[in-house]
């Protein structure tokens, strides 16, 4: 049976930009929502719960995806969602009355956060007779715990490497078979304990995103719309940009626009700075 090979699709830059915006706010409607997580308490002391422990890690799968590269064949570029947002901030095609300042803001501020590195303290793995500190970016971890979330231990070579790596940079002798061990433990310290922890922070930080884009593209809404008549249901059809070319962007800033028809059904809200600052 011969393979297909799918050729890289070509978009220009506001065809990119729709495109990236439509995947991003369908990929935090799928992991922040009532399904998924339950919001307690009053601002500024907010907090979300998971569901159940699948929903833990259902939301660290999801989470995994939206800080890993697109596929290039599909979207043009290879990119993390967080990079397309970056990219966005700084040349966007929709900015209008500096509506775009609260979404380069929340980015830059998810980023800062994720790119910090922390220490977590008396880390005891009884498979290789080792208690110690460790330091390890957020994302790291994050995205090792998704890594396992996702996959048996049989498809985790890249997690073997990347914790050999983390290791080694925290001057412990460690190689693949150590890493092999771990796996379950690091797994419990990480997923079950630290990124429970951190859950709080990263749902507002993503709900932010959610809603900053939401209020990016309002007045691109508002131009675009146009209703056909006045009866219910009131038919409508959306007016192109100019340069939205590419069907497939076309469908994409037809669906993002009608994502935009109501605001987000979960409110802003705002957790402890000390679930941000801890670990």
């Amino acid at each position: 049976m011969q393979i297909m090979r799918l050729k890289a699709t070509k978009f220009n830059n506001i065809e990119e930009e729709v495109i990236f915006l439509k995947a991003i706010y369908e990929l935090i409607n799928e992991m922040v929502n009532f399904e998924v997580v339950s919001l307690f308490g009053r601002d500024p002391d907010s907090s979300i719960q998971f569901n159940s422990v699948t929903h833990q890690k259902y939301f660290n799968i999801m989470l995994l995806d939206f800080l890993s590269n697109s596929d290039s064949r599909i979207l043009g570029k290879a990119m993390s969602y967080l990079e397309a947002l970056e990219n966005i901030s700084n040349s966007p095609n929709f900015n209008s009355d500096n509506s775009l300042d609260s979404l380069a803001f929340s980015t830059k501020e998810f980023v800062n956060w994720l790119d910090k590195e922390i220490l977590a303290e008396k880390i005891w793995l009884p498979s290789i007779d080792l208690e110690t500190n460790l330091s390890i970016k957020r994302i790291e971890f994050i995205k090792i715990c998704g890594n396992i979330s996702k996959h048996n231990f049989s498809r985790l070579s890249g997690v073997v490497c990347s914790l050999v790596c983390i290791f080694r940079r925290n001057h412990i002798e460690f190689d693949q078979e150590k890493a092999l061990l771990i796996l379950d433990e690091f797994y419990e310290w990480f997923h079950s304990d630290i990124f429970n922890y951190h859950s709080s922070a990263i749902a507002e930080f993503l709900n932010n995103i959610r809603w900053d884009i939401f209020e990016y593209l309002g007045p691109e809404f508002q131009k675009s719309i146009v209703y056909e008549n006045n009866e219910h249901p009131r038919r409508y059809h959306y007016t192109y940009p100019k340069g939205v070319i590419n069907h497939f962007a076309k469908t994409c800033y037809w669906d993002l626009m009608n994502d935009l028809r109501s605001a987000p059904y979960m409110r802003k809200f705002q957790v402890t700075r000390y679930l941000k600052m801890r670990y």
